[in-house]
């Protein structure tokens, strides 16, 4: 592929994708609206008991009945590197001078590629989209309404596409503090129902927007010891 046609091939791959920049942990979007990212701490509600499943339901049933305003629920699942990890430990093998050890470790090595192979190991993020858009669209009917309340989250609609707002930073300030003031309505709600959760940074946001439109190149996220 010469470079006028690789060019031209990223010029059309920029114009599916309605962001525009990455600032202040915030996403901008090209028709002007602001995201704000949060990450949510994953529960296992089937470890509760009955009563702390039921009080579990009962307030997240009662957050999203509160809210005055749309928010979109993103689940990743990401398959964890272990290859820096078995290296590290193999690396740290060579200081030990027991056998028995070096043989112990060897076996626990070998288990886990084993198991690995078999099982992958799923590394499962919860994230919650907060908008504000200045503009609010209007759609007839309640089922446009419903409709266009998801595609407008991220402006996943195709009129989307063809907006480009430029906002100028007393715009932007105005509505950086509006989605402030709803971002922190979310964590004061999940808070509450004893969900912990934080705000995505910049680098995070980049992060997240990297891996999910480039999927076949991903920032791996290795495994610790």
């Amino acid at each position: 592929m010469n470079n006028q046609s690789k060019n031209k091939s990223d010029s059309s791959t920029q114009a599916l994708v309605p962001i525009n920049e990455v600032r202040n942990n915030v996403v901008v979007l090209k028709s002007g609206g602001l995201r704000s990212i949060i990450e949510v701490d994953g529960i296992n509600i089937e470890l509760m008991s009955r009563e702390d499943q039921e009080n579990m339901l009962s307030g997240w049933q009662s957050f999203l009945n509160n809210l005055d305003f749309s928010i979109q629920t993103i689940v990743t699942s990401r398959k964890i590197q272990i290859d820096d990890y078995i290296k590290n430990v193999l690396e740290s093998t060579k200081k030990f001078e027991d056998a028995l050890l070096k043989s112990q470790i060897n076996d626990y090595l070998s288990f886990i590629q084993d198991f690995t192979n078999n099982n992958p190991i799923m590394d499962k993020k919860y994230y919650l989209v907060v908008p504000y858009d200045a503009v609010v669209l209007k759609t007839s009917g309640a089922g446009g309404q419903i409709r266009d309340m998801f595609l407008n989250i991220f402006n996943l609609n195709r009129e989307a596409f063809g907006q480009n707002v430029d906002l100028n930073e007393t715009e932007f300030q105005k509505n950086y503090r509006q989605l402030l003031l709803r971002q922190d309505t979310v964590l004061s709600q999940l808070s509450r129902i004893g969900l912990a959760s934080k705000i995505l940074t910049t680098e995070e946001i980049i992060t997240l927007l990297h891996n999910t439109y480039n999927p076949d190149s991903l920032f791996k996220k290795p495994a610790s010891n």
